[in-house]
């Protein structure tokens, strides 16, 4: 059978060619049932299975459950912090406060009406964890106890940013929409995981959080190990960065395998004399991710396979084109690019943000102490002519930054940091750990909150162990909410290395935020072989007919609509023209933040209107409703004083519509995208 696929590396073609030589019917089911043995995919190992009861345990809140969840987190407590068991950690994991003001529990997510003293979000099931084999791409799949064997289903889940199976969102929203409509929910850590290695104890997780020597989500090959730990102590490697693999790349690869890992452990679980039933022509399968397991999703329907996708929602993804446009609303920045921007500017721009009108408070901004030593290093390194905050907050606002982003930007770049920007770069260029990258070093730092100023120290305070149940995938990872355990450190701050946050370039003592290394990395973005990668990660554009909902917070500061989903979305319509079956959702007043303090009071949960995507989907498949027409949604801040908004309600969230207002209509063509006033 021949098979159109998209060049991506040696390795992923061949696993592809392993899929469709196997007899289970990997072809994603085979309707004639000519050999209707279940065989087990030659690349799959499977870790492990578990029933959970509802009760002491469950798929969603891992026994917590919502009314606990929607008060406060929750103290872990670990019987032996050094050596928790998995199923500790992944309550760690699932350990998410639900801010119940945002409108998650009564218009989207848990509903409290469905609630009660017998059912308190707690869905019994079972959950099968699993592995790509030599690549330790986790998978994980969750079959309620009411999962529907008549009519099917199976809601795929890439994990979002670069976390691994458990980010909590992604089962209590995302995973929790497909078991609430008695679906089988399959996850994949899209390459990524909690691949962090420990290089000087030589340790890293296994796929359900424990800490081993082998069988592990990721291990580098150092030469001169003992000599790379003596100059470099403390030190870590992250799969995202250091793998050489560019897993991006992958993505749609490793998504596509979570398909065929959830048909056939379905047909274990169910199985029918001679009869492999559960196939991708009897089950529906929607594709249901967001910022990077968006972008996956999205080149997922990229593939052109035979297997059967009948939709697929992307919030706010974060997907790259090359697509030039002639329409000025739309350009293709790539994100090795605008994310290396913000970071050199942002942290000079903070003082000339304007405060809310309504509270005087831009979140965070009091943090910054040091932002004019950014703008003078910047000034002395040509890079801003008058050196002033204003100057570089223009700039950014030239380069695809709105006012209305600018009070996320202190918030932004405290938690994201320069590790944002140079995740990517060091994946697309492939670098090695040992090459320090710009003189960055991934390193252990001081976990006390007193007299901090980021040096590198050893994991004291924090157990490696506990690494796990921290870590939602990105730098750094907070030991704390005033301190790190890991983060990217300058190995050349002109006293000691420690991290970017408290780093000086020239001047001892004298912060600003390592200008040395942000200007580095900025310049690393024409590197041939991070331009190499990044090519090997552009989208097509061609959903090939698709039922696809694109939903995009239009004050995102993150993912820049400007550079991701617009420029995808005209694209789309060049390729496709008018065979496209894309649907674009802009919100207003949304981000990639879910509306909790401290800005409560100015934005909105854009998961509201992913759930709300599927919900039109899965009317147009199994009622055959008409979908609505790309739109704006024109939503009503909360208001209010920042941590002290009242709740949130349909006025604020407004759905979205069938038939859209013209004053609203999104109008998409030939590469141009209209927006009604």
């Amino acid at each position: 059978m021949p098979i159109k696929l998209k060049k991506t590396s040696t390795l992923s073609t061949l696993l592809f060619l392993t899929i469709f030589s196997n007899p289970s019917g990997a072809e994603l089911g085979d309707p004639a049932n000519q050999n209707p043995i279940n065989h087990k995919p030659q690349w799959l190992v499977v870790h492990s299975s578990n029933y959970y009861d509802g009760d002491s345990d469950d798929l969603v809140t891992a026994g917590i459950g919502f009314t606990a969840l929607s008060k406060m987190i929750q103290k872990i407590n670990y019987a032996d912090p050094s050596n928790p068991t998995p199923q500790e950690l992944r309550r760690a994991k699932l350990n998410r406060f639900i801010d119940t003001k945002t409108g998650e529990g009564s218009l989207f997510g848990f509903k409290s009406e469905e609630l009660s003293p017998l059912f308190d979000g707690k869905i019994a099931g079972t959950e099968i964890l699993a592995t790509i084999k030599d690549e330790n791409v986790g998978l994980l799949l969750q079959v309620p106890i009411d999962f529907n064997k008549k009519k099917p289903c199976i809601v795929v889940v890439p994990a979002s940013g670069s976390d691994g199976l458990y980010n909590a969102k992604d089962i209590q929203i995302r995973g929790l929409w497909g078991l609430k409509h008695n679906c089988a929910v399959v996850y994949n850590d899209k390459g990524l995981g909690t691949g962090i290695y420990d290089i000087t104890n030589e340790q890293g997780f296994t796929v359900d959080g424990l800490v081993a020597k082998d069988n592990i989500l990721f291990k580098p090959t150092i030469q001169n190990q003992k000599e790379f730990i003596k100059n470099n102590p403390h030190r870590y490697a992250v799969k995202q960065l250091h793998s050489k693999q560019n897993q991006e790349a992958k993505w749609p690869t490793y998504t596509f395998y979570s398909i065929v890992f959830a048909l056939y452990e379905l047909n274990e679980l169910f199985p029918e004399p001679n009869n492999l039933y559960f196939n991708d022509t009897n089950t529906i399968i929607l594709v249901y991710g967001a910022e990077d397991g968006g972008a996956a999703a999205l080149k997922l329907a990229e593939l052109r396979l035979r297997s059967r996708i009948n939709g697929v929602v992307a919030v706010n993804p974060q997907i790259q084109t090359s697509l030039e446009n002639s329409n000025e609303n739309i350009s293709s920045r790539s994100l090795p690019d605008y994310s290396s921007y913000g970071a050199l500017y942002i942290p000079c721009a903070i003082p000339a943000i304007e405060p809310n009108k309504q509270d005087k408070y831009v979140p965070d901004a009091s943090k910054y102490l040091f932002s004019q030593n950014r703008c003078d290093a910047l000034k002395q390194a040509n890079l801003l002519p008058t050196g002033t905050p204003k100057e570089a907050l223009n700039k950014l606002y030239d380069y695809g930054w709105k006012p209305e982003m600018s009070n996320q930007l202190p918030y932004f770049y405290l938690n994201e940091s320069i590790a944002y920007p140079y995740k990517y770069i060091s994946a697309y260029g492939r670098y090695d750990v040992t090459e320090n990258m710009c003189d960055f070093s991934v390193a252990s730092t001081q976990q006390d909150p007193y007299y901090n100023s980021g040096e590198v120290k050893p994991l004291k305070q924090v157990n490696f162990a506990e690494i796990w149940g921290l870590s939602n995938g990105q730098l750094p990872i907070w030991a704390n909410p005033d301190a790190t355990a890991i983060d990217l450190v300058e190995n050349k701050d002109v006293s000691s290395p420690r991290r970017e946050w408290y780093s000086s370039s020239t001047i001892e003592h004298q912060i600003d935020y390592g200008t040395k290394g942000a200007i580095c990395l900025r310049d690393k973005i024409k590197d041939p072989r991070v331009i190499k990668g990044l090519k090997e990660v552009l989208a097509t554009g061609n959903l090939n007919k698709v039922k696809t909902f694109i939903v995009h917070g239009k004050n995102n500061p993150k993912q820049l609509i400007d550079y991701t989903s617009r420029p995808y979305v005209a694209l789309n319509s060049k390729v496709e023209g008018k065979e496209s079956q894309l649907r674009y959702i802009e919100v207003e007043n949304a981000s990639y933040l879910d509306g909790k303090a401290p800005f409560d009071n100015t934005l909105l949960p854009i998961d509201y209107y992913g759930d709300e995507a599927m919900e039109w989907l899965w009317a147009n498949i199994t009622n055959q409703t008409t979908l609505p027409e790309s739109q704006i949604i024109r939503t009503k801040p909360r208001g209010g004083i920042s941590g002290q908004a009242p709740q949130a309600t349909a006025e604020n969230l407004v759905p979205i519509s069938q038939t859209p207002d013209a004053n609203n209509l999104i109008t998409i063509d030939n590469g141009k995208i209209t927006f009604s006033q």
